[in-house]
């Protein structure tokens, strides 16, 4: 049985030879149209279509994936631009928003009415026990000493309590420790704003005074290191304790998010008499 198929498929395969070689002549005397050309063509047409059709097939496909792979390619490179656009994008709101915060420590320069010496908050207390406490890239060598009040553009965050040769500690008004002589800037009604960790309370004030939530709490001035009319925050809640209001004061000034600040280069010896 197989040399009979083997057989076959030779002579389908000589058959198909011949049949090549006679549209071959053919070629060659188109102007002799013959039963034999004829024949020729048809054998030759459904091969040839086979062989045009595999190799569209396969050309398609190449050409298909070439097309994905510069698809591919230049998905790639508009993500990248994407990515570059938005850090772009990033800096550009950042240097904006330095810009503003500086702005506006300049502005507070021009209404103070003391010196001034900005400085950057590079980093928080290495100490476990100060937990409210900052350090800023100011000290000795640029004039700060012990006790000069701290302000950003928003308003009171501190006071100095350590200042080495190039950077300082900076007590902020959370602290415990802290007090600031303070009033209610509506009615005038006045107190002393302490640190309780989160926030800040006003007490001493008295109870026949007038404070509602939301009233503005500003610096006296009467204490000896801040001066007078800086914002220390908002008022917000009220309770009686004994003979006085106590009322809780949210800071003014977020800081938790400090970068740069203002020492105020108040001393004893250089107190502005209105006070």
């Amino acid at each position: 049985m197989g040399f009979f198929k083997r057989r076959t498929i030779l002579i389908i395969l000589i058959l198909f030879f011949i049949a090549i070689q006679l549209f071959s002549l053919d070629l060659r005397e188109r102007n002799s149209q013959n039963p034999v050309s004829k024949l020729v063509l048809t054998l030759t047409y459904y091969p040839q279509k086979l062989v045009s059709s595999v190799t569209d097939k396969v050309v398609g496909a190449w050409r298909d994936y070439i097309d994905l792979m510069h698809v591919n390619e230049e998905n790639k490179r508009l993500r990248e631009e994407l990515n570059a656009l938005r850090q772009e994008k990033f800096e550009l709101a950042e240097i904006k928003a330095q810009s503003t915060r500086l702005k506006k420590l300049l502005d507070f320069k021009d209404v103070s009415p003391y010196p001034v010496v900005s400085a950057n908050v590079i980093g928080a207390s290495p100490s476990m026990l100060r937990s409210q406490v900052v350090i800023v890239d100011k000290g000795g060598a640029d004039g700060i000493t012990e006790g000069m009040p701290v302000a950003s553009y928003d308003g009171i965050v501190g006071r100095i309590l350590l200042a080495g040769d190039k950077s300082s500690e900076v007590l902020l008004i959370t602290d415990p420790v802290s007090a600031v002589d303070a009033y209610i800037h509506r009615t005038r009604a006045r107190g002393i704003v302490k640190g309780v960790g989160s926030g800040c309370v006003m007490e001493y004030i008295e109870n026949k005074s007038d404070v509602s939530v939301g009233d503005k709490v500003i610096s006296s001035g009467k204490d000896g290191f801040f001066p007078k009319g800086v914002i220390i925050g908002t008022v917000t809640d009220i309770s009686p304790s004994g003979s006085f209001i106590s009322a809780g004061v949210s800071p003014h000034v977020d800081l938790n998010s400090l970068e740069e600040v203002v020492i105020i280069q108040k001393s004893v010896n250089n107190v502005v008499l209105n006070e």
